[in-house]
């Protein structure tokens, strides 16, 4: 699972910035449901992140989704391949400075600390830490292709590594053992979902999980009475010669047909396609939860504008389910609907992500701020002090002056007529 994610220089994101899953020293309240309990970490189950549009709440999902596909792919396929570099966009000296990415997670019982720093042309460093208790011991460490620690196993690998290359992900290659865990977890352990994703359920979808889907939506208040998945023939050129048979797996949902008495007639199918977005994305959230519990847990998943096309009551119970002793996977939402504050929610699980005037993004915890009356964490209305703006991180919204611009508009569409 997730203890920490660190990114600098990407996108508005132009100093070091930490989001922590880790919870928060002293803090009893919903310890035995909302928090897994370890010896070594204790974690959170759930991470709210609020701010303003255009604040930086997605570019700090993307951070974590670019690290990814990095890791994924080893950085680029050839030498010549430049990197996905997006740096901060605002600061002439941050246009020529490496971005950096860094990781703790724990991984079948053992805690990394994984990170490197790059340019569009190479990776400058990269370094990786092994765990346990107060030790640390670094596995390997690189400055360009120069090795500061090497482990004896790897070195004849270090020929082999190209200048736009990540050393995990060659590593991982020769089947070593610890860079495989990390791999494996960006592979299998890691969702996210962002708000530009294109939300297709039909590889999610598994028969195994068609029943325990289906109680999922009636309960949320959906009338879906069955799900079906058939292959439907398509067209695979504009030749009209070209009769080559071709199917495509295509979802269909059931509702109940009525009469105007109310009776019941039987079922009408409709393509998933033609569903509300808010049908669609719980649909999708069913899938990942559920198929998180089947794949064994202990997953990390990523929910960017969670409360798009959802209803806020069915917001707030998920946000319930999430911190709930049932559940035993990790999630971590970006929002704007601070009616979620008023579920029974820890302090250490709330961030605020604000943006300055130079365009800079902020990410800060609210168990980071102090109640000057107590010298004390802050166990207060939250919601209400978030709309008040008292941490930041909510829109100037000037009325008036919006209203004066719909005026001006007005006056020019009447003096173009008045010329006519």
């Amino acid at each position: 699972m997730l203890i920490e994610f660190r990114l600098k220089n990407y996108a508005s994101f132009k100093n070091s910035a930490t989001l922590s899953a880790q919870t928060g020293e002293r803090l009893y309240k919903y310890k035995e449901t909302n928090t897994f309990q370890n010896k070594d970490v204790s974690l959170l189950k759930n991470l709210l992140i609020f701010g303003p549009n255009g604040a930086g709440k997605s570019r700090l999902l993307q951070g974590l989704e670019l690290m990814k596909i990095l890791v994924l792919n080893g950085g680029v396929k050839a030498v010549t391949d430049q990197l996905p570099y997006t740096p901060f966009w605002f600061n002439e000296k941050n246009q020529t400075e490496d971005t950096s990415f860094g990781i703790t997670i724990k991984v079948h019982g053992h805690i990394y600390d994984y990170s490197f720093s790059y340019n569009n042309e190479r990776i400058a460093s990269e370094k990786l830490i092994v765990i346990k208790g107060d030790r640390e011991k670094t596995y390997f460490e690189r400055q360009g292709q120069d090795f500061i620690v090497i482990s004896k196993a790897l070195k004849d690998l270090i020929p082999r590594l190209r200048k736009n290359a990540l050393f995990l992900f060659l590593a991982q290659q020769n089947n070593d053992a610890l860079a495989s865990n990390i791999y494996e977890w960006f592979s299998k352990d890691l969702f996210i979902i962002l708000s530009n994703n294109r939300m297709s359920i039909t590889g999610q979808f598994s028969e195994l999980l068609k029943n325990e889907l289906l109680s999922f939506l009636q309960a949320a208040d959906f009338n879906i009475s069955n799900i079906t998945v058939r292959k439907i023939p398509f067209l695979t050129s504009d030749d009209a010669l070209d009769t080559k048979p071709q199917t495509q797996p295509m979802i269909f949902t059931s509702h109940k047909v009525y009469n105007d008495d109310g009776k019941l007639l039987g079922e009408s199918e409709l393509p998933f396609t033609e569903e509300s977005d808010g049908t669609k994305r719980i649909l999708y959230i069913a899938l990942i939860i559920l198929s998180a519990q089947m794949q064994g847990n202990q997953k990390t998943i990523l929910f960017d504008e969670f409360d798009s096309s959802l209803h806020p009551e069915l917001a707030r119970a998920l946000v319930h389910i999430f911190n709930s002793k049932e559940n035993l996977n990790q999630f971590i939402l970006t929002t704007q609907d601070v009616q979620l504050l008023d579920n029974p929610i820890r302090i250490d699980q709330i961030y605020l992500i604000d943006k300055n005037f130079q365009g800079v993004s902020d990410l800060k915890s609210v168990f980071d701020f102090s109640n000057p009356r107590t010298s004390g964490r802050l166990d207060v209305n939250l919601a209400k002090k978030y709309i008040e703006g008292k941490f930041g991180s909510v829109p100037v919204v000037n009325t008036d002056r919006l209203l004066d611009i719909l005026q001006e508009i007005h006056k020019g569409i009447d003096n173009e007529k008045t010329k006519e």
